[in-house]
C-alpha cells in the first residue's frame, strides 16, 4: 500500500475495533453502549467467549493487513475475499444499531473492508499480469 494515510487509517481503525472488543471480553463499562446493540448492563459470558474469537479474527486481520503492507502476497486469497464478505456484514450490522453509539462502529469498518477489498483487486490484478508475462518457453529474443 502506497498510501500512509490511509495505512496509518486503517491500523488505526483495527486499534479501535481491538480496544472496543478488548472492553466487552472484560466486562468494560465503556463498551456497553458500543457493542452487541447497547442491550447490556453487563455482557453474558456466551457474549465475551463470541468477542474472544471476534478479537482473535481481528489479531489475524492485522497480521494479514501488514504482511500485505510489506508487499507479502496473501494466500490463500479466500482469505481475503472472507474478510471482504465479513467486513459488509459488519457494515450493514453497525449501520443496523439501535444504539447511536455502536453505528459510529460503521466507520472503522469501511475503512478496514475498503482495505481488504483493495488488498483483493490489487492480487486480482497481479495475478492478471503475471500470467500474461510468463514466458511459456517457445519465446524468442
Amino acid at each position: 500500500m502506497r498510501n500512509k494515510t490511509f495505512v496509518t487509517a486503517v491500523f488505526a481503525s483495527f486499534a479501535w475495533n481491538l480496544y472496543l472488543v478488548g472492553g466487552v471480553m472484560l466486562g468494560a463499562s465503556y463498551a456497553l453502549d458500543r457493542a452487541a446493540g447497547g442491550q447490556f448492563e453487563v455482557f453474558p459470558t456466551y457474549l465475551r467467549i463470541i468477542y474472544i474469537l471476534n478479537f482473535a479474527l481481528i489479531a489475524y486481520q492485522v497480521v494479514i493487513f501488514t504482511r500485505f503492507s510489506y508487499g507479502i502476497a496473501i494466500k490463500p486469497k479466500w482469505v481475503v475475499q472472507a474478510f471482504v464478505i465479513l467486513g459488509v456484514l459488519g457494515i450493514l450490522a453497525n449501520a443496523a444499531s439501535r444504539s447511536a453509539s455502536e453505528r459510529w462502529n460503521v466507520i472503522p469498518a469501511f475503512v478496514i473492508t475498503a482495505a481488504f477489498y483493495g488488498i483483493l483487486k490489487s492480487q486480482s490484478k497481479n495475478a492478471r499480469v503475471t500470467k500474461v508475462s510468463k514466458p511459456t518457453g517457445r519465446d524468442k529474443l
